[in-house]
């Protein structure tokens, strides 16, 4: 797997893990609440499959939490698989939810109701292009951001594993002076 120095160009792997496992940790509990509040997302069901999923994201990035704090690779490990795994799951629910768009999509051009204007179909379709292609932009942007965070933490591990500390970050300004 691809290995990094540093994370974002500017701080070391652990700092880069470390604020990883924040960020994600924040954003699982808030899209855990907007997801049990009603805000976001499905009802029934496949709310209770968001939920949990994001439930579990908050447990490995409390792992992540202790691993990058007390130097154990297998934690960050753990979160790096779990990372993987979530990539995974948020592209089958994607899919899912397209196919299940476009059935609907479907369904629905059958039933006119008769006091109501024809909305032509163009525009229904532009409709729902528009709103896919949004969803996959954003489930692109996210998976991307997932794999990159994964490969940070990786990194990390892998340095700790090795019984190394991380090399220091790249800097933009300093380097070897010419004589």
């Amino acid at each position: 797997m691809v290995r990094v120095n540093n994370c974002c160009g500017c701080c070391d792997l652990k700092s880069g893990t470390i604020s990883i496992s924040i960020v994600y940790l924040v954003l699982a509990i808030l899209n855990m609440i907007l997801g049990i509040m009603g805000v976001v997302g499905a009802k029934g069901a496949a709310m209770y499959v968001g939920v949990t999923i994001d439930g579990i994201m908050v447990i490995l990035c409390i792992l992540l939490i202790i691993g990058a704090m007390q130097d154990n690779h297998i934690l960050c490990m753990v979160w790096v698989v779990g990372a993987i795994v979530w990539s995974v799951l948020l592209t089958i629910m994607a899919i899912v939810a397209s196919v299940l768009i476009g059935l609907l999509a479907n369904a629905a051009e059958d039933i006119q109701p008769t006091d109501q204007p024809d909305v032509p179909a163009a525009a229904v379709g532009a409709a729902i292009g528009v709103a896919l292609g949004i969803m996959w932009g954003i489930v692109a942007v996210e998976v991307t951001l997932v794999i990159y965070s994964a490969i940070v933490v990786y990194s990390h591990a892998q340095n700790l594993r090795e019984g190394g500390t991380s090399p220091p970050p790249y800097s933009q300004f300093g380097g070897p002076k010419a004589i």
